[in-house]
């Protein structure tokens, strides 16, 4: 009896002290992060770019890998039910926050620890450079007079840009055809192919090619203009009161250590301020935003109440 009792107190003392080792002893592998959209798209280029800048400060290579589908929830449910160990990371987008407001998923935000929120920048629709709709004016008189022939191309259906869409066209009055593809660089691809008229982005979606005058910026849902292009006005400078945009951050599935969520985050933090990556964020014409743990995970909390109600508005 008396050896069942010593072996009994021994694994307990092991599993107790196992966390702060494993912790303390963190990263012994490379990290991943778990992209829910295709390659190319606004995420993905934005946490390679961040990828790139956080392996020698986490001491590991920090590699991303793409599971499209679903409109983000292929991804996020593998990034739910992944070990609570710190090796997987999943990049959380504003449609982390919408999609389980209209479609069953096996996730929420709740299944999820906040890591860290990098970007939060506005979302916009692009066309070709070479459209019949030289002005935001032109795309909705347009639109007013021809509902549902002007084709919108999204990065998922019930994702974070195809919300966006629908909640702009309540506001001007329109009604587009929503083209959903799996992720961003897909429906870039789409409309420089002219299979859409028009795509909802958010940058650094499109914006090489903005720059190389292949696509327009018909219109813009930001409070002000972008530094990059200072000639293009916001919708609300046109008379439209629309401002809406897209976060991008770092989760952990729930229950990863404290002690491994500080690791993260220090490291990520340090990569977000590496002279390159914030280059890179500048050339892709996204706003740094960060934010740490407690107040992404507030965020996360207010926006999951907030599209709810909004999804339900839509509806109406």
């Amino acid at each position: 009896m008396l050896r069942k009792v010593i072996i009994g107190l021994f694994v307990t003392l092991i599993v107790l002290i196992s966390v702060p080792i494993q912790a303390a002893d963190f990263p012994t592998k490379e990290v991943q992060i778990i992209i829910p959209w295709a390659a190319g798209g606004a995420t993905d280029l934005i946490f390679r770019a961040l990828a790139a800048t956080t392996g020698k400060y986490l001491g590991k290579a920090v590699v991303v890998v793409n599971r499209p589908g679903g409109g983000g929830a292929v991804g996020y449910t593998e990034g739910a039910q992944a070990k609570p160990d710190g090796y997987t990371l999943t990049s959380a987008v504003t449609p982390l926050t919408i999609l389980p407001h209209q479609v069953t998923t096996a996730f929420t935000y709740k299944n999820f620890d906040a890591v860290i929120n990098v970007v939060s920048d506005p979302s916009m629709f692009l066309v070709r450079a070479d459209s019949q709709w030289k002005s935001l004016k032109e795309f909705l008189d347009y639109a007013k007079k021809n509902p549902d022939m002007i084709t919108v191309g999204n990065s998922g259906a019930g994702g974070g840009v195809h919300l966006v869409a629908l909640a702009f066209e309540k506001a001007a009055g329109v009604k587009f055809n929503h083209i959903p593809f799996s992720g961003g660089g897909p429906s870039i691809t789409a409309l420089l192919g002219g299979h859409i008229h028009a795509v909802s982005v958010s940058p650094p979606e499109g914006i090489e090619h903005v720059k190389a005058g292949k696509l327009r910026i018909i219109a813009l849902f930001a409070e002000k203009r972008f530094e990059l292009f200072p000639d293009v006005p916001t919708v609300k400078e046109q008379g439209i009161n629309f401002v809406m945009g897209m976060w991008r951050g770092l989760i952990a599935p729930k229950g990863t250590s404290p002690d491994v969520i500080k690791k993260l985050h220090d490291a990520f933090k340090q990569g977000m301020d590496d002279p390159v990556f914030k280059k890179n964020a500048k050339d892709m014409a996204v706003n740094l935003s960060y934010l740490g743990p407690e107040a992404f995970g507030k965020l996360l909390a207010h926006d999951h109440e907030f599209f709810g109600k909004l999804v339900k508005e839509i509806k109406k």
